[in-house]
């Protein structure tokens, strides 16, 4: 059932990415304006953030896939996909989860720096709310998703990435204020045109 409800999220937000193709000679970074992408991201989570809750059991994979549009070259918007489970220092169980969110995201660089030459490496701040659902729980939440973006050209139309952010809410999955922190290696594809 939780691999039927994640391959129709994905194939459904590959759907909303599709746009046309055009062949074109220079190189694209991230910062251009009018380009849609679409990134996926692979890397550990754990629930919490204190000192107790660094043990190895608390950590779980973590998968993001997002797609958007760069409006600027200092902001893109963006809709994105979380999960797929997380574990608990309070029990052995897979906490399964689905997160839908939609956020924006500031390229740093740009903003204090509009005409720098090198545009291969770019920091971005990302933001934003989403609909964060706990199987387990059996409830839906909204939470915000926040978090640091590193971009690197390593392709023409590729770039890789390192996203660090956390999903933080209320009664994720403790009763309380909850945070979700993560670390992602990946890459982005960036549509040619506008």
């Amino acid at each position: 059932m939780y691999y039927k409800t994640h391959l129709l999220i994905i194939l459904f937000l590959s759907f909303l990415s599709v746009t046309k193709s055009q062949v074109q000679d220079s190189v694209m970074t991230i910062s251009a304006e009018q380009h849609w992408f679409v990134s996926l991201n692979a890397g550990m989570q754990m629930s919490g953030y204190k000192s107790e809750d660094f043990i190895s059991s608390n950590y779980s994979p973590l998968f993001n896939f997002t797609a958007g549009k760069w409006l600027s070259p200092l902001l893109a918007l963006q809709i994105g996909y979380k999960g797929f489970y997380f574990y608990s220092i309070s029990d052995d169980l897979k906490h399964h989860y689905d997160y839908l969110y939609a956020e924006a995201a500031l390229n740093l660089n740009n903003a204090l720096n509009p005409e720098r030459s090198n545009k291969d490496w770019s920091l971005l701040l990302h933001t934003g709310v989403g609909y964060f659902y706990n199987h387990l729980y059996g409830k839906p939440n909204t939470c915000v998703n926040i978090g640091f973006q590193n971009t690197y050209q390593i392709a023409n139309q590729f770039q890789a990435s390192l996203d660090v952010s956390s999903i933080i809410g209320w009664d994720i999955y403790q009763g309380d204020a909850d945070i979700l922190p993560g670390i992602t290696l990946g890459v982005i594809y960036i549509f040619n045109g506008p």
